[in-house]
């Protein structure tokens, strides 16, 4: 009856097949001639089948060897195929990174840690999709990105969401504006002048604009806006003083003037994930690589993504 194959048989009678000869294919496998032609010996105990005969002193593989080589030839593509994806995703997880943010934390936060994160892992595909808060909770629960990072909240019962930071939103005003000189801006100063602000639905504005309720004060709205950017490049140009996330202001630095507000206005920058999808090892790795800068900015100890995100912390790690 006959006996079981194993992979070194199969491998040696390949690499005969290959080279030509039972002493090349001992070179090329690192081993010895004799152990070349025992492997052979055995597989064709094993099969049954005469695989090679000497013709002049030299293997001459049958017609059943050339029909077996045929197939081994098949199934180590494939597992060349195989582990040729392993290593790459061993590597770089799926190769592929799709991150959602909103545009101020795309234009403020995310450039240097996405260059930093091209230079880790060269050859990888990011696809970085910009906008708002509802457009990515929908992207999320369809899993076309990977992750969501907003200034707005995400509630749904297929999304998880951890805080990733704590800022304060500041103000940004033109460099020859009274302001630039004080050491911070406060609500009495600044509802006295042209304001350049978000729409109603950001939590800031909504913040905002109930302490001057509270104090009674008018807003003098010149331009309302959805986009953070845009006010940052009014206010640049001359046209008024705004409030924005310190993110987007940063990047605007070298144009403008950011002066901390009085009283705080809290923010928060969520990150998202679907629980519905286990995260890739290069998400994993970039979500690490993101709460280590945040922390090195805010001086906390950095956390792991599954500290991140506890609940969906389940999918392996490489050792």
């Amino acid at each position: 009856m006959p006996r079981s194959l194993n992979f070194q048989q199969i491998q040696a009678f390949k690499t005969v097949m290959e080279t030509g000869t039972t002493t090349k294919a001992a070179q090329a496998l690192n081993t010895t001639q004799p152990s070349i032609s025992r492997r052979l010996s055995e597989l064709q105990n094993a099969t049954g089948l005469q695989l090679f005969d000497l013709y002049n002193g030299r293997l001459r593989p049958t017609r059943e060897g050339r029909r077996l080589y045929r197939s081994v030839r098949q199934h180590f593509d494939g597992l060349e195929k195989i582990e040729t994806a392993v290593d790459i995703l061993r590597r770089s997880g799926t190769g592929v990174l799709r991150i959602g943010s909103t545009p101020t934390l795309a234009a403020g936060l995310l450039p240097e840690i996405v260059s930093e994160f091209m230079h880790m892992y060269p050859g990888i595909y990011i696809n970085l999709q910009t906008l708002g808060t509802p457009q990515l909770t929908e992207y999320l629960r369809q899993d076309l990105i990977d992750f969501v990072l907003t200034t707005g909240s995400i509630e749904h019962k297929d999304i998880v969401s951890s805080v990733l930071m704590r800022e304060s939103a500041v103000c940004v005003v033109p460099r020859e504006h009274p302001l630039a000189a004080a050491e911070c801006v406060d609500l009495d100063s600044l509802h006295t002048h042209k304001l350049i602000l978000l729409n109603d639905t950001d939590d800031i504005i909504i913040a905002m604009r109930a302490q001057l309720r509270d104090r009674k004060y008018p807003d003098d709205i010149v331009v309302e806006t959805n986009s953070s950017i845009t006010i940052c490049s009014l206010v640049a140009a001359g046209a008024g003083v705004g409030v924005v996330n310190p993110f987007v202001a940063n990047s605007y630095a070298d144009r403008l003037v950011v002066k901390p507000l009085v009283p705080r206005i809290g923010m928060e920058v969520t990150l998202a994930r679907s629980v519905t999808l286990a995260p890739s090892m290069l998400t994993n790795r970039f979500i690490e690589l993101l709460q280590a800068r945040v922390a090195h900015r805010s001086g906390a100890p950095a956390l792991t993504s599954e500290e991140v995100f506890p609940e969906t912390s389940k999918a392996a790690r490489p050792s």
